[in-house]
Formats: C-alpha cells, sequence, structure tokens
C-alpha cells in the first residue's frame, strides 16, 4: 500500500487529529520504517493539517493572601512518581445551550490514564465523590498510599475530601493558591479535549454532550497515541503487554475448542486496538 494512502488513511481515521508525530509512531508500531520529516512531508504536499493545541501562556500569578489550603507534596516533580501512585484531578467547564456542564477527571500522572471521570450539571461535592468512586475501581491495593494533586477548589478542601483520604490512604496535595500551572496535566487534557472534540462538543442536549466526552475519553485512553509512551495511555496503565504473555500461554495449552475461539478473538481484539 502506497505510504502517502497510508498517512492519509491514519489521519482521516483519527478525525484529524494526529499531526506527523503521532503518525509516524503509529506507522513504526505497523513496521514501517519512516522518518517524522518525511510523514510531515507528505502531509504538507496534501493538505493534511492537524488540530493544533496552543499552548497556554502562563501569567505570573497574582500576589494572592496568605492562606495555607494545605502542602504541596509533588511541586510539579510528576516523573518521580509510578502508576497509581500520584493522580491529579481537576474540574472545567464545557458550555452548551446557554448553559454550562463541568467535567471532573482523575488522572494518572505516569501513564496519562483518565482513571475516573464524571459529567455533572452541578460543580459540587458530588461530582468529586463520583469520580472517585469510578476511579477506585483502578486501585486494588489500598495498603499503598496514593497521593491525590489538585488546586484549592472547595471539593479538595471540603470535609468529605478529608475524610475520604483518610479511610482510603490517600494523602492530599494541594497547588499554591492562585498558581494554575502547579496543576498542569489537567489542564493539558481539557485542552486536548476541547481543541480535538471542539465539533462533536457542540451539543444542545446534555445527555448528548455527556456522550460525546464520554466516548472521547474512551478514545484518549484506548486509542490515542502518546508520543511519550508511543502507544495509548491504557497500554502502559492496565499493562496489556503482559496481558498478551497470559494469552498466548492460554491460547498455547487450550485444548478445548470453544476456549481456543474464546482465546483468539480476545487476543486479536488486543491485537488490533493497541498495534501489537
Amino acid at each position: 500500500m502506497d505510504l502517502a494512502y497510508k498517512i492519509k488513511n491514519i489521519f482521516m481515521i483519527n478525525n484529524g487529529i494526529y499531526g506527523a508525530p503521532r503518525i509516524k509512531i503509529i506507522l513504526n508500531n505497523q513496521g514501517i520504517v519512516v522518518s517524522q520529516s518525511k510523514v510531515a512531508r507528505i502531509m504538507k504536499l496534501f493538505n493534511l493539517y492537524s488540530v493544533i493545541r496552543i499552548k497556554k501562556m502562563y501569567r505570573k500569578p497574582k500576589e494572592v493572601k496568605k492562606i495555607t489550603y494545605g502542602p504541596n507534596h509533588v511541586n510539579r516533580n510528576w516523573s518521580l512518581y509510578s502508576k497509581n501512585e500520584l493522580w491529579v484531578t481537576d474540574i472545567t467547564y464545557i458550555p452548551f445551550n446557554k448553559k454550562f456542564a463541568y467535567l471532573s477527571v482523575l488522572k494518572d500522572a505516569n501513564t496519562g490514564f483518565i482513571v475516573g471521570h464524571e459529567v455533572s450539571l452541578k460543580n459540587d461535592i458530588d461530582i468529586y465523590r463520583k469520580t472517585l468512586e469510578k476511579a477506585s475501581l483502578h486501585r486494588q491495593d489500598l495498603s499503598k498510599k496514593l497521593i491525590i494533586h489538585s488546586d484549592n477548589g472547595n471539593q479538595y478542601t471540603s470535609i468529605f475530601a478529608k475524610r475520604y483520604a483518610k479511610k482510603n490512604n490517600i494523602i492530599i496535595s494541594l497547588s499554591r493558591p492562585g498558581n494554575s500551572i502547579d496543576n498542569g496535566m489537567c489542564e493539558t487534557f481539557f485542552s486536548s479535549l476541547k481543541e480535538e472534540w471542539k465539533i462533536k462538543l457542540k451539543q444542545d442536549e446534555f445527555l448528548k454532550l455527556k456522550l460525546a466526552i464520554d466516548n472521547y475519553i474512551e478514545f484518549y485512553n484506548y486509542e490515542r497515541i502518546m508520543i511519550k509512551h508511543k502507544s495509548p495511555p491504557a497500554y502502559a496503565y492496565l499493562d496489556f503487554k503482559l496481558w498478551k504473555k497470559i494469552l498466548q500461554t492460554w491460547l498455547k495449552y487450550s485444548y478445548k475448542k470453544h476456549f481456543v475461539y474464546l482465546t483468539k478473538y480476545i487476543y486479536h481484539t488486543f491485537e488490533v486496538w493497541f498495534f501489537f
């Protein structure tokens, strides 16, 4: 198959979101050796321009009253933490039909995987509670301490948040007041959502908007290539390399016919999703 055709196909399948770096990674995962500059040249030749996320210019934070909500245990040292050692959380608003919907997320700092999210018409403690409930499904071992880092919003400094943290072996970490860059990992995700899914977020009904957000998070977790890992976040967070080995072993030693068919189906599903 012609390289230009493959590049155009990848570009169209991913709704024009991917630029040359991510398309190069996909081609490399498919066994096609090609440089990023060559991919960029072909894209330019065929007028394939990806969605460009404009980097926010962070202004120097204004002086704020010296109010101490809690310690900042992270200090933007994201790389020091392994999977499920640090989650970051925030809430953003999305306009629709002259109203606002609110999206709360919890994101694993190491892999980028969105471990929990909730969409609501209210920006209250309940939206954070439901996000935590969904995220807790990904946390098997409560004996290991987990840091949850956030800004100083009411949800995160509430009595509920403190009680939940104490009960579940969680350390609360808070950004410096008036310094949004301290929680930049969530800001980056929200920016990607609003730029890459811009057209699909234009909905008149709340349920349709919620579905569009759910679809993006599924795409973000399981399909969207992260340049850091050269794979979707789920590949690192859910350790699909390990699952691949388990499935291969099961396929090798599964003698009953229906088990073999089931195993092949599961294995090839993973193979298609994650470019094995």
